[in-house]
C-alpha cells in the first residue's frame, strides 16, 4: 500500500442495490472494502459483485443502518459466510435479531467512529423511523463519502457532518405529487411524508444546495421510489439544487435492479 497519501489508491464505490427492494453499498480503497447494508439474498449479491468486477476476497466488514428488511435481510447470512463483523448499534442489533441471527458483532453509535483498514467510518443518528437509525461518513485517504438514505428529516447533526465531503450517497426517494396522487393508502402517504419518512426530491435538493462546496465531485441519488418518483424528476431537482452553487459535481441517479458504475473518488 503506498505509504504518501498523495499516492494512496483511490476510494472506489458502487451502489449494487438502491431501492425499496434491498440495499446495498460497496465501499473499498487499498484493497480492503467494506458493505453498508444488504437487503439482497446471497446469490443476487455474487451476482452483482460479480457484474462490477468487485473483490469479495477484498471484503473486511458489514454496516447496517438500521432494521428495515431492504437494509438487512441479507446481512446474517453475508456475515457468516464469509465471517465477517456486523458493524451497528446495539438497538439496531436487538431489533434485527430475528432476520439476521447469531453474528459477529462490534458496535457502533453515533458520533463514534471504526477504523477498517483505510477507511473510517462515523456513525451519526438520523430521523428515519426505527429504534436507532444511523447515516455513515465514511473517509479514505484523500476523499470522503457521505451515505444518507431513509432520513426522514435532515437534521443539523447530518448537515454539519456532511459539510466538505468528496462525494454523496443521497436519499432522493420521492415527487410529493406523484405520492399525493398514487396508489397508497394514505397512512402508507402520512408515513412517507412525516420527519420520520423518506426525503422528497424537493426537501433533498434544498440538502444538496447547503452542503454544496467547490470539492464536492459526485452526487448519487439513491432510494428512489419505483412508484411515487421518476428519475428525470429526481435528476432535473438535484441539478438544480446545483446550478447556483459553488461546486459542480457529476450527479447520477442509482436504481433498483442494476448496480451503478463503479465511481472513483
Amino acid at each position: 500500500m503506498p505509504s504518501d497519501p498523495l499516492e494512496a489508491d483511490p476510494m472506489r464505490f458502487c451502489l449494487l442495490a438502491s431501492g425499496s427492494k434491498g440495499n446495498c453499498l460497496w465501499i473499498e480503497e487499498g484493497g480492503v472494502a467494506i458493505i453498508i447494508d444488504n437487503g439482497l439474498s446471497l446469490s443476487e449479491l455474487k451476482s452483482r459483485v460479480k457484474k462490477r468486477n468487485l473483490d469479495f476476497k477484498s471484503l473486511a466488514a458489514v454496516f447496517l443502518t438500521h432494521e428495515h428488511s431492504d437494509h438487512m435481510s441479507g446481512v446474517g447470512v453475508l456475515c457468516r459466510a464469509y465471517g465477517l463483523t456486523l458493524h451497528t448499534s446495539p438497538l439496531t442489533l436487538n431489533a434485527a435479531y430475528d432476520g439476521i441471527g447469531k453474528v459477529d458483532f462490534s458496535p457502533i453509535v453515533s458520533g463514534e467512529t471504526v477504523k477498517i483498514g483505510p477507511l473510517v467510518v462515523s456513525a451519526f443518528s438520523s430521523s428515519h423511523d426505527s429504534v436507532d437509525s444511523q447515516v455513515y461518513v465514511i473517509r479514505g485517504s484523500n476523499s470522503s463519502l457521505g451515505m444518507a438514505t431513509d432520513l426522514g428529516v435532515v437534521t443539523h447533526l447530518v448537515r454539519q457532518n456532511f459539510l466538505s465531503l468528496t462525494a454523496l450517497v443521497l436519499e432522493f426517494n420521492h415527487d410529493l405529487k406523484m405520492l399525493l396522487k398514487g396508489p397508497y393508502p394514505l397512512f402508507l402517504k402520512q408515513r412517507v411524508r412525516s420527519r420520520r419518512g423518506h426525503l422528497s426530491n424537493a426537501d433533498a435538493s434544498v440538502f444538496l444546495s447547503q452542503v454544496n462546496h467547490s470539492g464536492l465531485k459526485l452526487v448519487v441519488l439513491s432510494h428512489l421510489s419505483e412508484t411515487n418518483n421518476d428519475p428525470l424528476l429526481a435528476l432535473s431537482a438535484a441539478k438544480e439544487a446545483i446550478s447556483k452553487g459553488p461546486g459542480k459535481p457529476k450527479i447520477q441517479a442509482a436504481n433498483q435492479w442494476e448496480p451503478t458504475p463503479v465511481f472513483e473518488i
